[in-house]
């Protein structure tokens, strides 16, 4: 009877090893893991290029900026090669910096559409324009993203690259999905804010576009559309925490645009199944520094690819930027 329950206590320790060890792993991969989008993966398929709405334009040239430079840069701490474009502002001796950031399976292919946008309202004579792509994306190097968390060191190396080689200081960030997140993250998070006052680095202003604005609460109601149990969820989203130092609890908008005021601007639609509307609206409740405008029906980062709600969009956009 002994060597029966000792053969179950082992048998037991080796079903909890293997659930920690394997299952609570994979889960998180589940979760936060995604295929990194290429330029050739992007332009070599029809539908992606009607999804990324870039039509035949496949570089700021073609949206009437001839003088962009492509720059590689590292991103800030763990040496992943980076690559993006640089956009000249129309008048010389500007130092403000609007940066274009992306999310998840997407890439700058998919953001420089918003170069239109900027020439359109005369922006490009109060900013230069930087559209990285960000690691996991495009021409950068294959890495992990943590939802967004990693996207901050990226967006920080690229401002410390923009100051170095073109004497850019100030910045506004504008993110899409994830890259909303990471560029809510990056005005926040310790360690990035530290490197950014040391090294003269400020960012004034954020436009959110279909934000990620709660990661816990979003990646609760992905796991569930997967089938996956809560339990399981609550498990593995504690092991990712360790894996970010323990700010998983920080990566909401409650405490992001509440704990760094920054004026924030963010434009989101009710017809997201990916975000959702209802949680980001409970996140930014009460928010004083926060504008939100709402497009009725629009689905996930595509408010100003639909002609009825790029005017709108457009003027949003402007104002902000000009206040």
């Amino acid at each position: 009877m002994k060597k029966f329950f000792k053969i179950m206590i082992i048998g037991l320790l080796l079903v909890i090893a293997a659930f920690y060890f394997l299952v609570l792993p994979y889960t998180v991969k589940l979760i936060t893991d995604y295929d990194r989008y290429t330029f050739d993966y992007v332009l070599s398929d029809t539908a992606m290029i009607t999804k990324f709405g870039i039509g035949e334009n496949r570089d700021p040239a073609d949206y009437g900026y001839p003088n962009f430079e492509e720059v590689d840069f590292e991103t800030l701490t763990d040496g992943i090669n980076l690559n993006g474009w640089y956009v000249p502002a129309s008048k010389e001796g500007i130092t403000k910096t609007l940066m274009i950031n992306h999310g998840r399976t997407s890439n700058r292919l998919k953001t420089m559409k918003y170069l239109a946008l900027v020439k359109e309202t005369g922006l490009d004579s109060l900013y230069n324009v930087f559209i990285p792509d960000l690691r996991n994306s495009g021409k950068s190097d294959d890495a992990e993203t943590a939802l967004g968390y990693e996207f901050a060191e990226d967006i920080t190396g690229a401002m410390k690259m923009l100051k170095d080689n073109y004497g850019q200081n100030e910045f506004v960030l504008w993110g899409f999905s994830m890259g909303a997140m990471a560029s809510a993250i990056t005005v926040n998070r310790p360690d990035l804010v530290e490197f950014a006052q040391n090294e003269g680095l400020k960012v004034d202003k954020l436009i959110l576009d279909s934000p990620l604005s709660n990661i816990y609460a979003t990646t609760k109601v992905e796991s569930e559309n997967m089938g996956i149990p809560g339990f399981i969820f609550d498990m593995s989203f504690n092991k990712f925490d360790h894996v970010i130092d323990d700010w998983g609890d920080n990566m909401k908008f409650s405490y992001l645009l509440n704990h760094n005021p920054l004026p924030t601007l963010i434009l989101y639609g009710n017809g997201d199944s990916t975000t959702p509307a209802s949680i980001l609206e409970d996140e930014i409740k009460g928010l004083s520094n926060v504008h939100a405008e709402l497009f009725e029906g629009a689905d996930h980062v595509q408010l100003y690819t639909r002609p009825e709600y790029r005017d709108r969009y457009t003027q949003a956009v402007n104002d902000f930027l000009r206040k």
